[in-house]
């Protein structure tokens, strides 16, 4: 690590910044100047002289407080000094008497985490693994058909609602890869058909001009009335320029020409069109309007992972997650499913790793970018994200935290304490929606 590093307290305490200094293994100088004291720590490739027992409780006293400022000075490595520690073993040396130490860098295997899968003799015995990359299985399809027949309260599909004389392209294929996207199709005939309540994304397909001839006035009260609420499309012949003007002042979103045909090749390239647009605005409407990352933690993310790169990112969220959590998991929000793909603690399996969209319980983190902090166990949700992580059932006290790119949620992180109180998460919860980026774009 090459860049200073400086921030406040209140922003990410410091025994977060010392274990994601651990996990880099910098050589340099860290500040700390706390209201119970001030302190310098030279570090070298991420070792530190011992502390003498005498100065144990001075270490607790800034280490304990979040009021006060942190900077980190990189500098070239030099000799270790005789008598070394790792920042890891500092770590340890802080925590309370009695305190059930969690996983750490020397207790988390790496190379495990690096490595595309790990067969069944491996996953025994490594504290942490990465689960492979594969298409989503069938068997989800059939997870969701359970969920709908005993517990559809459970579910959260993004509504979207489609104006059409002709619903007949629209149902089959479409719907069926909606659906697996947790969308669900409303379709209406005719324009005195629409109930706009509840939907996330409107459209409005006109095949032909004459479709809304005569009919004009009625439909541009529609978009004014809904294009406040929710994102209006208009899919129409767009030649008529004095009709286009006068949609986008009523206030369409998006206006799309419509497909050429409605069967074969012309169908399924406006099929992949329409499927794009309707995810852009459905990311924008789930934006919730919560705070943004803090410059402090965005510059320490950003710095950590400049020289680390990407491979890495996935590490360095469990490491830091494991000072939390006694168990966790990294969940990726994909397109039609919600996938596992590392963890530590719980029995993962590369055959049971895959959610269906529209499980309200993901899907709730990912719509609205909040954390769930406690669950309710015996819920259908909770069941299958509990069999995903390779349990019978998971403690009420566990946290989803949302991983965030940008303003969207690419992905989850779920942690447990093993059925005891969790502890506070702000720090926690703030790294993760700033790495999410790093770990899923491409």
């Amino acid at each position: 690590m090459r860049r200073k590093l400086s921030g406040d307290l209140a922003d990410l305490g410091p025994k977060t910044v010392l274990r994601l200094l651990a996990v880099t293994q910098p050589s340099g100088v860290l500040e700390l100047d706390t209201d119970a004291g001030s302190l310098s720590l030279e570090i070298t490739r991420g070792k530190l002289a011992e502390p003498a027992p005498g100065e144990m409780q001075q270490l607790r006293a800034v280490f304990t407080s979040a009021i006060g400022e942190f900077k980190f000075e990189p500098a070239e490595a030099g000799r270790e000094p005789e008598k070394a520690i790792t920042l890891g073993d500092l770590l340890e040396m802080l925590r309370p008497e009695g305190d059930r130490a969690a996983a750490f860098a020397s207790d988390l295997d790496l190379d495990s985490l690096m490595a595309d899968q790990i067969d069944d003799e491996r996953a025994a015995a490594a504290p942490i693994h990465l689960l492979s990359v594969g298409a989503p299985d069938n068997p989800i399809e059939d997870l969701l058909a359970d969920l709908e027949a005993n517990a559809p309260e459970e579910l959260l599909f993004a509504q979207v609602g489609v104006v059409t004389l002709d619903p007949r392209p629209w149902r089959g294929t479409l719907e069926a890869t909606w659906r697996r996207r947790g969308w669900e199709l409303q379709l209406f005939g005719t324009l005195e058909e629409v109930k706009a309540d509840g939907l996330d994304v409107l459209l409005i397909h006109h095949r032909l001009s004459s479709t809304r001839a005569g009919h004009e006035g009625d439909w541009l009260t529609l978009v004014e009335r809904e294009a406040p609420k929710v994102p209006v499309i208009w899919i129409g012949p767009l030649g008529d320029t004095v009709w286009v003007h006068r949609l986008i002042d009523a206030g369409v979103a998006f206006l799309m020409p419509p497909p050429q045909g409605e069967s074969g090749e012309a169908w399924q390239r406006f099929q992949g069109a329409v499927t794009t647009v309707v995810d852009r605005y459905l990311a924008l409407t789930a934006r919730a309007e919560t705070g943004g990352v803090s410059a402090a933690v965005a510059q320490l993310v950003d710095s950590l992972l400049h020289e680390s790169g990407r491979e890495h990112g996935l590490g360095l969220l469990l490491q830091v997650a494991a000072g939390h959590f006694q168990r966790g998991a990294v969940l990726a929000v994909e397109d039609t499913c919600i996938r596992c793909r590392a963890g530590f603690g719980y029995p993962l399996s590369p055959g049971s790793a895959v959610l269906p969209r529209g499980v309200g319980l993901i899907e709730r983190v990912v719509r609205s970018r909040e954390g769930v902090i406690g669950l309710d166990a015996d819920s259908g949700g909770a069941l299958q994200l509990a069999r995903v992580l390779g349990l019978g059932i998971l403690p009420e006290s566990t946290a989803i935290l949302p991983l965030c790119s940008g303003a969207s949620v690419v992905g989850c992180l779920v942690g447990d304490a093993d059925g005891q109180p969790l502890p506070e998460l702000g720090e926690l919860a703030l790294f993760a929606r700033r790495i999410g980026g790093v770990l899923f774009e491409e």
